[in-house]
């Protein structure tokens, strides 16, 4: 499958719910708290990257991303749950990687319970650095209010 990748550059509503939706689509097994468009809006006013992926005039996935000069942080990447384990998610983050101007390291944040994420990662030859205790809160089911940890992990360009 042949995706499109576009950047998002400015607030746009229509996007921005779509967005939201596929967020919800890929972490609500999760029961973490879902994004808000404001959320996309923060996001793109702290001059985050948002590139997201089209097939057949629609969105499917979308990655986030802050380029700092020391380090750039992938924040999330999220593809609707019926289009994962398709090469979207691996085809937005070589994009990510392949075309930006930076030459540094690439670091993220999984939760521990995402294992499918965290080899999906590995993969890539992202390697485990830290792990943040009680990162991530749960937000909905039987087990809100609980904290579960985070696994850092990175990547060097160079």
């Amino acid at each position: 499958m042949t995706n499109n990748i576009y950047i998002l550059k400015t607030i746009d509503e229509e996007i921005i719910n779509k967005l939201v939706s596929i967020y919800f689509s890929a972490f609500n097994k999760f029961n973490f708290r879902n994004w808000e468009p404001q959320d996309f809006i923060d996001l793109i006013n702290n001059r985050s990257s948002i590139f997201y992926s089209l097939s057949k005039n629609k969105i499917i996935g979308f990655a986030v991303v802050s380029f700092n000069e020391e380090f750039s942080e992938i924040i999330t990447i999220a593809v609707k749950s019926q289009h994962q384990r398709k090469k979207i998610g691996k085809n937005l983050l070589h994009y990510i990687m392949s075309n930006s101007d930076f030459e540094g390291n690439f670091v993220l944040d999984v939760a521990v319970i995402n294992t499918n994420a965290i080899k999906f990662y590995k993969k890539f030859g992202f390697k485990k650095i830290a792990q943040r205790k009680n990162y991530y809160l749960i937000c909905n089911g039987d087990n809100a209010g609980q904290r579960i940890d985070a696994v850092v992990m990175q990547f060097l360009l160079r």
